[in-house]
């Protein structure tokens, strides 16, 4: 007997991409960055942090290390990449195919200050890891301010 799934599918539905593009405006296209190609895959993430550093993997088995591209901006970490198939042949008949081709996307929100200038990315094995090191949040710490009379 074949196993079933119970983690829910990270695919969007083209209803899905509508409504992201209603909510975001005429602008949508530009800021996730698929012209009118609509993102095909949602990638899984682990991200976990330690004194020194956040670190984000970002599965992506079958992309090309040319194919991916990241960018920070303001507090959040975006993934571009796209998927192409492998199959040459045009004449080929489907038997099942369950992978998924096309445009990935992933933007994912930093939880805490980090030092964007020191960012970091590796990609092997289908693994996209991303380490981005802490910088101390001043404004969480305590400080007396003096009060001045005129």
């Amino acid at each position: 007997m074949a196993k079933i799934s119970k983690k829910k599918s990270t695919k969007l539905t083209s209803f899905e991409v509508s409504n992201i593009s209603r909510l975001l405006g005429d602008k949508s296209d530009d800021m996730l960055g698929t012209g009118h190609e609509p993102i095909t895959h949602i990638p899984n993430v682990d991200m976990y942090s330690t004194d020194a550093e956040l670190t984000i993997e970002v599965e992506m088995p079958g992309v090309r290390k040319e194919d991916v591209e990241v960018l920070i901006h303001r507090s959040a970490v975006t993934i571009k990449a796209m998927k192409f198939d492998c199959f040459e042949e045009e004449k080929v008949n489907y038997v099942c195919m369950e992978r998924v081709f096309g445009r990935i996307y992933r933007s994912v929100d930093l939880p805490f200050p980090v030092d964007t200038a020191k960012i970091k990315a590796l990609y092997k094995n289908g693994i996209l890891t991303i380490s981005i090191p802490r910088i101390k949040d001043k404004r969480a710490a305590t400080k007396r301010v003096a009060i001045e009379s005129k």
